[in-house]
């Protein structure tokens, strides 16, 4: 009131200032006397706001807790307490009063154990004193309610919950007093009745007293008898009250600890009693807990959900195919589904990844041999439910998409992959190259539909480069597992090739880089494997051989690679790597033949001098055709290689070959330097011009 009063008497005072300010301003600007030749009304008497009564001290009030306020409790401390920490009084207050009725619970439960033990009542009295117990502690709670003690309310009726519950389920699950249907109403009417309270108190401590309670119930009264329909079917109950009342008030905590509890309780029942009998009634309830956990509007707990869900199938059926495969295909698309209709990309890839490690859990404890085409079968609706999400986000739904959508999409053909070929290859080996073509086929259409049909304001080039990447990288695959040795080596040359046509068209950074990625394994492979593959006393024939043919492709695809990217920087390296490739596999075919030919030890000379050879007439040749076609990187090329040719015939071969020898080098090079230079002569004055004309400003 205090505060109230003061800031109404500022506002006030600031309006009859604010007033003031205008009056000078109007006399300022000529306005009074206009104003002052109208008739006007006569002015109010003046109001003077009077002075606030200052009302009594503080000290002289008793403090009251803001939390006792709020809620209308008269238990508050005593004045001479007021200055105690808030914290004193949460403490003695709510907590001491939450761990004393879960204690009572306890006590509850363990008493009957021990009547139970030592038969001091019957069945039914125990039964009888349980229902007693906690509808008194029920009525005595909502007298406390109505008598303004809220919190001590809350705590005793949440106990009185967890009692009945006790009882009811001591009835039928194990003494057998009342029919299923009878002891499946009252177990209704119990968490309906949790749920009323929890409602009508506002309390989220109610409804966790209640389901603590409800779930240890089964531990605490446990004779060792297995009763998977009525166990689980209780907890389902369990589970639909508690969450029914948690999400209408938006109680996080409540649906925590209904997951937790329930996973608890499930994992333990399936360590001590999953057997042949009951893995359906296992597979049903987990799909049920599933179905329920992933409604929730909590992400991370749909998340958990999802791969508690994932991880079961294997568990409850290792042993056979066709049931963990419609187990774990339903919890998936369940999943997908989730995650599109409230467009959560993390649920998607938690989806994907929980479904591919349930996968491998599987097929770890699997028997063998495994039913392939079931199996496979599985493996395909998955990779397609899978390939869908990207197309269904950009084209459906219209979003761009996220990170966790392109790691889906990045992943999804790999791993699919990598899982069929565990799979098949031991009977099917042959086909797995085409399995990866195929699958490539799938990631490059999905692309071309992605860029295709989104609108050219909101193309977005990243899922369209990401799926050009799994392509080449599936391709990659393929040709290392169809082909063998020199085969790959031209396959991947062809795939660099394509990769570049494609970057160039779509003018992508991305695309360059993967065509220089496999323009690097290529060449790795032409120096690690390719140039190996005959022996020196090998017969093959002079060009016309697999290793000079693999040299020879790599050499064009880096050309045409270059070719592609004539307007960027990456058209250089593949410009060399070309004249290198195919230099080299000239280089050795050089060598292979002189091995044949060269006079009894005289192979090292002869070698030298025919390399020195070759490497000048390709010079030569790089300078002519550098000079017909107006290329100046053909040129230097050649003029490069002759001035290798001139340091090595002067610093190597000059004092290390025979003199027949070095007369041919020194000959065979004067003529090809001569022509060379002759080339120049004639030419040199055109070429001059043609690079005026590109450069006008040299």
């Amino acid at each position: 009131m205090d505060a109230l009063t003061s800031a109404f008497v500022r506002v006030l005072r600031r309006q009859e200032e604010v007033e003031r300010r205008l009056d000078r301003m109007e006399q300022a600007m000529g306005l009074a006397s206009m104003a002052a030749s109208a008739p006007e009304p006569p002015p109010p008497a003046p109001v003077e706001p009077a002075e606030p009564e200052i009302p009594a001290p503080p000290e002289a009030m008793p403090a009251i807790p803001p939390q006792a306020a709020a809620s209308g409790e008269t238990e508050t401390p005593a004045p001479s307490e007021a200055a105690q920490p808030l914290f004193e009084t949460r403490l003695g207050l709510t907590w001491i009063n939450r761990i004393g009725a879960f204690t009572l619970v306890l006590f509850v439960g363990f008493f009957f154990k021990l009547a139970i033990d030592n038969e001091w009542i019957g069945e039914g009295g125990r039964v009888m004193l349980g229902v007693l117990a906690g509808s008194g502690a029920l009525i005595a709670a909502d007298r406390f309610w109505r008598a303004g003690q809220r919190v001590f309310a809350q705590g005793l009726s949440g106990a009185g919950v967890a009692i009945l519950y006790l009882s009811f389920y001591a009835s039928f699950g194990f003494y057998h007093l009342v029919p299923t249907w009878f002891a499946f109403a009252l177990m209704v009417s119990a968490t309906a009745m949790a749920g009323a309270l929890a409602l009508r108190y506002d309390s989220p401590a109610i409804a966790g007293l209640g389901l603590v309670g409800g779930y240890a119930t089964p531990l605490l009264l446990s004779t060792g008898e297995d009763r998977p329909w009525a166990f689980f079917g209780y907890l389902l109950l369990l589970n639909l009250s508690g969450l029914a009342v948690a999400r209408r008030r938006g109680w996080a905590i409540i649906e925590w600890l209904a997951f937790l509890c329930t996973s608890f309780l499930y994992v333990s029942w399936m360590d001590q009693r999953l057997r042949d009998a009951t893995r359906f009634v296992a597979t049903v309830f987990a799909l049920l807990f599933y179905v329920l956990f992933a409604s929730s509007a909590l992400e991370i707990l749909v998340l958990l959900a999802q791969i508690g869900a994932a991880f079961a199938m294997p568990a409850i059926w290792s042993y056979d195919a066709a049931p963990y495969a419609l187990g774990s295909l339903a919890a998936a698309a369940g999943g997908m589904g989730i995650a599109g209709f409230r467009q959560w990309p993390r649920v998607a890839a938690a989806t994907f990844a929980a479904f591919w490690l349930g996968f491998a859990i599987w097929k770890e404890s699997a028997p063998s041999p495994v039913p392939e085409g079931q199996v496979f079968l599985s493996l395909l609706v998955a990779f397609a439910l899978f390939s869908a999400w990207l197309p269904y986000r950009m084209l459906v739904a219209g979003t761009s998409p996220k990170y966790p959508d392109l790691v889906l999409a990045a992943l999804n053909g790999v791993v699919f992959f990598g899982a069929s070929y565990a799979l098949l290859n031991r009977d099917h080996g042959a086909y797995m190259g085409l399995l990866a073509v195929a699958i490539a086929g799938v990631q490059a259409g999905t692309g071309y539909l992605l860029w295709d049909r989104t609108p050219e304001d909101r193309r977005d080039p990243r899922p369209v480069m990401l799926t050009l990447g799994v392509t080449l990288t599936l391709l990659v695959l393929a040709a290392l597992v169809q082909f063998s040795g020199y085969r790959v080596t031209m396959a991947w040359a062809v795939e660099l090739a394509a990769v570049a046509w494609i970057a160039a068209r779509l003018d992508s950074r991305m695309g360059r880089a993967a065509a220089l990625v496999l323009g690097v394994l290529v060449a790795g492979r032409l120096l690690v494997l390719d140039a190996s593959i005959y022996s020196p006393d090998d017969y093959v024939a002079v060009l016309f051989n697999a290793r000079f043919l693999t040299f020879a492709a790599a050499a064009a695809a880096y050309w045409l690679a270059a070719w592609c990217f004539r307007q960027g920087i990456a058209a250089l390296p593949m410009f060399l790597a070309g004249h290198a490739a195919l230099l080299g596999g000239l280089s050795l075919e050089v060598l292979h033949w002189s091995h044949r030919a060269a006079p009894q030890g005289e192979l090292l000379g002869f070698q030298s001098t025919a390399l020195s050879v070759l490497f000048a007439a390709y010079a030569v040749v790089s300078i002519a055709g550098g000079v017909v076609s107006r290329t100046a990187p053909n040129r230097i090329v050649g003029l490069a290689l002759i001035a290798f040719v001139v340091v090595k015939l002067y610093v190597y071969d000059v004092w290390r070959q025979d003199t027949v020898y070095r007369v041919a080098a020194f000959g065979i090079l004067a003529a090809l330097l001569l022509l060379t230079s002759y080339l120049y002569s004639r030419y040199g004055s055109t070429l001059e011009s043609i690079w005026k004309d590109r450069n006008p400003q040299a």
